[in-house]
């Protein structure tokens, strides 16, 4: 039998809601920690809590950073303990897809002389992190993977050498950890081969720090070509899909299919924080396959 995920995309998806839902499904939010303290980098905190949208329970994930501010558009919400999580009811139901970020996540190389060095790092930068890390061999190739889909995607973008890309949101501390926590937690639950529906993002425009940009953003209409991963259009006015989220997809080399015949062992929904109008989730399942 093969043991696969299958990602269920339609809310779309970003990073805190794939390790969110990949910690509800089982991934050991502890063991989660101490794999990610082998990057050797601190100032960050990581909290899965039990919530519940809609009748469904799953995780809200929030990843802090030392000194800086809570994340934009994340809910009211109570905590009390529960079951080794935080147990938040949130009052309003609303949820954000991951980062409450401006998309100016990439720069020429010349352009991050007056950063903070935690706020803009470099593709090299970022694989020489991982590469020098006490992370398995599998848990680093699929952690650069991504990063190398984005950044390839980047450059293409902003007409420039993958090699002078500088991620500025996905090359931050907190999205580090999302990418690499990604990997560790599909490392963690074993999977052959990783699945997914086809993603569904909203519309409109967003704004960044250039001004308005259109969704899907460009990153993710880039990352798109080549995949083998579907898009539908769906009557949000916002952005579902982030470059993180798609990239942890693409990174991860998932088919595109339909819910196919399998054998459910589990599964974990993850919780955006912005209110999209319905329900905002990843569900990721895991199961087996017939040979």
């Amino acid at each position: 039998m093969k043991r696969v995920l299958y990602f269920d995309c339609v809310a779309g998806i970003s990073g805190d809601m794939t390790l969110g839902a990949l910690i509800h499904l089982g991934a050991d939010a502890d063991r989660l920690r101490a794999e990610l303290g082998k990057l050797g980098v601190s100032g960050f905190s990581l909290t899965p809590s039990k919530a519940q949208v809609n009748g469904i329970t799953g995780v809200n994930l929030d990843v802090r950073i030392d000194g800086a501010p809570a994340r934009a558009g994340a809910p009211y919400v109570h905590t009390h303990a529960h079951g080794g999580f935080d147990h938040s009811h949130d009052g309003n139901h609303a949820h954000d897809h991951g980062h409450a970020h401006t998309h100016d996540h990439t720069h020429a190389a010349d352009e991050r002389a007056d950063r903070a060095p935690d706020e803009h790092r470099s593709f090299k930068s970022i694989c020489a992190l991982i590469e020098n890390s006490g992370l398995n061999d599998n848990v680093k190739k699929i952690s650069i993977s991504v990063f190398r889909v984005i950044a390839e995607a980047e450059a293409a973008v902003h007409d420039i050498p993958v090699p002078d890309v500088v991620f500025h949101e996905v090359g931050a501390l907190d999205s580090i950890v999302d990418i690499v926590g990604a990997a560790v937690c599909v490392d963690m639950l074993g999977a052959d081969e990783i699945l997914c529906s086809p993603v569904h993002d909203g519309s409109g425009f967003i704004h960044c720090r250039h001004g308005l940009i259109p969704v899907p953003v460009p990153a993710v209409m880039e990352m798109l070509k080549g995949s083998g991963i579907s898009i539908v259009g769906e009557d949000v006015p916002t952005e579902m899909v982030t470059p993180t989220g798609f990239g942890i997809l693409k990174g991860l080399g998932a088919r595109c299919t339909r819910l196919p015949e399998m054998e459910v062992l589990g599964v974990g929904y993850g919780f955006g924080k912005r209110d999209t109008g319905r329900f905002n989730a990843l569900r990721v399942l895991l199961g087996t396959l017939a040979e």
